[in-house]
């Protein structure tokens, strides 16, 4: 099969901001080792992080604030062909980062409803899930209902979760040792997601699903 050049979103809901997000952030650090992983099934990745940007409430694309930054990153969404939501578990549940996007998507469903079309047909959806406790479960389940309802894709085992008591909130662990934990530990698991990501995305690039 043919294996076009792919394009990955990553949302990452970390609620750590500025360079503080990339260099602090357990959700970053696992976004960016998948990423590693769909480069290899030629997959090129971005990286948003959601608490860099002024994403106002709100359940509409565009809520008629210049300030807001959500109609940027619907553009992003629009332009990839995998959109992966990286949220680290908050008591139970997706950070409130992650909730927000979920929020701002909501009118696609609006236009589902009513035309019966989706923008985001054809596109597939990955998760990506870290924290100290459990709690990956329920938000995976969340956000697959989610990705359905909105006319996404998720492949079989197109998810990421590490939990882990080195990710707890006062954790001592460097950046370096978070890392080498995901290698030794989850290379593999994460191989499995970024492989049936990109062969998702790349059979669906192809064969569209029907208007």
């Amino acid at each position: 099969m043919y294996i076009a050049r792919l394009n990955a979103l990553f949302l990452i809901g970390t609620l750590k901001s500025g360079s503080d997000a990339s260099k602090n952030s357990n959700a970053y650090a696992l976004s960016e080792f998948l990423a590693k992983h769909l480069e290899s099934s030629k997959v090129q990745s971005d990286f948003v992080s959601l608490a860099n940007y002024n994403i106002l409430p709100g359940v509409y694309t565009n809520v008629d604030n210049s300030d807001d930054d959500w109609p940027m990153i619907f553009e992003k969404i629009l332009g990839s062909d995998i959109v992966i939501f990286a949220t680290p578990v908050w008591w139970g549940n997706q950070s409130s980062l992650m909730q927000r996007v979920i929020e701002r998507l909501d009118e696609v469903h609006d236009e589902i409803m009513k035309s019966g079309k989706s923008k985001m047909i054809n596109k597939v959806a990955g998760i990506v899930v870290t924290g100290d406790s459990d709690g990956a479960e329920h938000i995976i389940g969340n956000l697959t209902n989610f990705f359905n309802a909105l006319g996404f894709t998720v492949p079989p085992f197109g998810t990421l979760t590490v939990l882990w008591s080195g990710l707890q909130k006062h954790s001592d662990k460097s950046k370096e040792e978070v890392l080498k934990y995901y290698e030794d530990t989850y290379s593999s698991t994460a191989r499995n997601a970024a492989q049936n990501l990109a062969f998702m995305a790349n059979l669906l690039k192809q064969n569209h699903f029907p208007d």
